[in-house]
């Protein structure tokens, strides 16, 4: 409120619109928005923080993968720079969160972007499978690709697996060893081996259907976890372009 009153303040004897600077009256035909045919074929969008090489001001934009390639945009979808999938020479993983992508020339300059975003882990995997041969991932970023694996799935079906492991190895024990090894022999191995009546063996099945009820209940909390988490970091996306977008107008008004 109070950058808006400075901005078009009461005792301006003029139109708020000459108070604006040029920058925020620039027409909107000069903005360059990609065209509708890049709307197809879109795998992926997230928010990102952009740097570039060769400025060292951070800006908000967006990460698109495309089948074709990726593309880096403003906030305005004004398109910053378009990697086809063939100029795309390394892609850097730094952390779970960052990464950065090159492309190399000869004589001249290398193109080189790196962003971060919070949604950056869904991204990736993406990337992995299009770029198999040019990603890279830094030290920082190796635990990220060894529990690439959901959660959930691996708990729940740990939880299945071991009960359905314990009823199958006591309802239906192995066979005890035949062979002419001598009749004692034989004996031990029937007196080791647990009879199993028909109450022990419902209330294995029981048991089973209490761990099955847990494994989806935990799956569920999981679940809700990351919706929350997911709700977590575009708060702080969202968060993060305002503060931006606050600190231009300051220095606008400085």
């Amino acid at each position: 409120r109070l950058l808006t009153e400075l901005e078009s303040p009461s005792w301006w004897p003029f139109s708020s619109k000459l108070w604006k600077t040029p920058l925020e009256t620039k027409p909107k035909e000069t903005a360059t928005v990609s065209d509708s045919k890049n709307q197809e074929g879109i795998i992926i969008r997230i928010p990102v923080i952009i740097t570039h090489r060769t400025d060292s001001n951070v800006k908000p934009g967006k990460l698109t993968v495309f089948a074709s390639g990726l593309e880096i945009s403003d906030c305005n979808s004004q398109v910053i720079h378009r990697f086809e999938s063939k100029d795309v020479d390394d892609i850097r993983v730094h952390t779970p969160y960052e990464i950065s992508v090159r492309q190399r020339f000869i004589g001249k300059p290398d193109t080189s972007y790196r962003l971060l975003s919070a949604k950056m882990p869904e991204a990736i995997p993406i990337l992995e499978m299009q770029f198999s041969k040019k990603i890279q991932f830094l030290e920082d970023a190796l635990g990220f690709v060894g529990a690439r694996k959901s959660p959930q799935v691996d708990l729940g079906t740990s939880i299945w697996q071991a009960a359905t492991g314990l009823l199958g190895g006591v309802v239906q024990p192995s066979s005890p060893v035949g062979g002419r090894e001598g009749m004692d022999n034989d004996q031990v191995q029937l007196q080791k081996q647990e009879k199993i009546s028909q109450e022990e063996a419902e209330e294995l099945k029981q048991i089973l259907k209490k761990l099955k009820g847990l494994a989806l209940e935990t799956e569920a909390e999981l679940e809700r976890q990351d919706e929350a988490l997911d709700s977590i970091t575009t708060s702080v996306d969202r968060a993060t372009l305002n503060i931006d977008k606050q600190n231009r107008r300051i220095k606008k008004l400085t």
